[in-house]
């Protein structure tokens, strides 16, 4: 789930305001999202997931062979995407109930 598992409120919201027509505030959020969202393109998609979701999350960012955790330069960068992210965190509006499965039959 990558980037929805460590800001799955932001997600939703995203999602839930689209769907009731709000616009604007869903693109407010998103705006702040994308620099997140970015980290997903790279050929090191997995091990760039895996430190947002240590960072935000407290899980860990071990991968699996033959993917290395990130060190160095590359490290750092995602460290301070997710820094000034955690940093200006939006504030989410209140937010429309999603009808259920049920209801949308």
């Amino acid at each position: 789930a990558g980037l929805v598992a460590a800001f799955p409120q932001e997600t939703v919201a995203i999602w839930r305001l689209v769907r009731a027509g709000r616009m604007a505030e869903a693109l407010e959020i998103y705006r702040w999202f994308r620099p997140l969202l970015d980290v997903d393109v790279s050929t090191k998609l997995v091990q760039n997931i895996k430190l947002v979701e240590a960072l935000v999350i407290n899980s860990n960012d071990r991968c699996r062979p033959p993917r290395l955790p990130l060190v160095g330069a590359e490290r750092e960068r995602i460290v301070k995407i997710v820094e000034k992210a955690l940093a200006n965190r939006p504030k989410l509006p209140a937010l429309p109930e999603t009808p259920s499965a049920a209801a949308a039959e």
